[in-house]
């Protein structure tokens, strides 16, 4: 045993050294979470606590790149021994691709194989962080890059039924585009084609005379069946302004609802793979877009506070005012508030606390719905 340890010592020594072209990194993030969202009196807080463990290695040269992830999701106490399961139910590979740079000997990228797809603020496209196990997509993705433009020219295998003619396989295909338009400004366009449905649109992001804005918006057509097309829209526009090292913002995200009038044509939109979470309060009451508002759609009038630093900590606050667009109901109000803690390098501790206050559409006994976490992330 201490001969097969002294032969390991070096071995470990060299995979970490800091000439050696193997990069490693990793992650571990504890979340605690206590939840009361069924709006009555009558029950209370469930508490659960989330764990999420990644290891990656990398490789990276001027010909070619190489980035594998492993991940363990798991919630506390799930596992049905402590001696004998060790199943790992949710243990998987997150992301492992390859890149092959400049092909062709023109600057044009191929990433190939498990990876999560971030585009734009991710009102479509997103990797869902904040999810103990996070979005990953199978496919790949071009990357074609000149002095006016960076482009992703993607196809993501959502569905191999292994048919013939793969006739009910289902992929998602698109193009993301970065434009050099205006210095200091961020200008976007894109097109997704999941299955019979097209979204497209453009995203903008700057700063005016010191106020910063935001601007997202697309459009859905297709078909949904033979007698039914999509025409759906989504809008998000946020302006926002830098005051004693904090930042005031407000602005609106917009998402349509179906008008039952016009049964030939579904207004609903489709966040798609969006990382709603990020936009629509962070109780997760619109995860799931058109279903959780049931296709009425939603207007999320909003006002926030970032960046406030009070006693080494910071605090951000965050007031929606959630309409929808098929209904003169409300949906409710929610009121986010979350503190982070800088504890080390590379630790963060950050804790949370939401009400959600309902609207006539969503109460049952007209009481308050709560979520309380605590986080700790550990990067490595």
């Amino acid at each position: 045993m201490l001969k097969h340890t002294l032969i390991l010592i070096p071995l470990f020594g060299m995979l970490f050294a800091e000439g050696n072209p193997l990069k490693f990194s990793g992650q571990v993030r504890q979340r605690f979470e206590m939840v009361d969202k069924d709006f009555t009196d009558t029950t209370s807080f469930n508490s659960q606590n989330y764990l999420r463990t990644r290891f990656a290695v990398s490789y990276d040269n001027d010909d070619y790149s190489t980035f594998i992830q492993l991940q363990d999701s798991r919630i506390f106490g799930t596992e049905t021994n402590t001696l004998k399961d060790g199943t790992a139910d949710a243990l998987d590979v997150h992301q492992a691709y390859f890149k092959l740079k400049n092909l062709f000997g023109v600057p044009l990228t191929a990433k190939v194989g498990r990876f999560e797809a971030a585009y734009g603020p991710q009102r479509l496209m997103g990797a869902v962080g904040w999810h103990n196990i996070g979005r990953s997509f199978d496919g790949v993705i071009f990357n074609l890059t000149n002095d006016f433009a960076n482009v992703d020219f993607f196809n993501f295998k959502q569905v191999e039924a292994s048919t013939v003619n793969d006739n009910d396989d289902f992929n998602v295909r698109g193009a993301y585009a970065h434009l050099s338009l205006m210095d200091g400004h961020k200008t976007q366009a894109f097109a997704i084609q999941d299955g019979d449905r097209m979204t497209f649109g453009g995203y903008g992001k700057g700063v005016f005379a010191g106020v910063s804005y935001e601007l997202e918006f697309a459009m859905q057509n297709g078909t949904e069946s033979d007698d039914v097309n999509y025409g759906g829209m989504m809008y998000g526009l946020n302006a926002g302004y830098k005051i004693a090292g904090m930042t005031l913002s407000a602005g609106v995200d917009f998402v349509s609802g179906d008008d039952t009038t016009t049964t030939d044509v579904n207004e609903s939109f489709n966040t798609l793979y969006a990382t709603n979470h990020k936009y629509y309060g962070y109780m997760d009451y619109f995860l799931n877009l058109p279903v959780h508002t049931g296709g009425l759609g939603l207007s999320d009038i909003h006002v926030k506070m970032s960046g406030l630093k009070v006693a080494g900590h910071v605090v951000n606050v965050a007031y929606h005012m959630f309409n929808a667009d098929q209904s003169e109901d409300s949906f409710g109000n929610e009121l986010d508030i979350t503190l982070v803690k800088k504890y080390a390098d590379n630790v963060k501790i950050v804790a949370g606390y939401s009400i959600f206050m309902p609207g006539k559409l969503k109460e049952e006994n007209g009481a308050n719905a709560s979520f309380a976490y605590l986080m700790t992330i550990v990067n490595f």
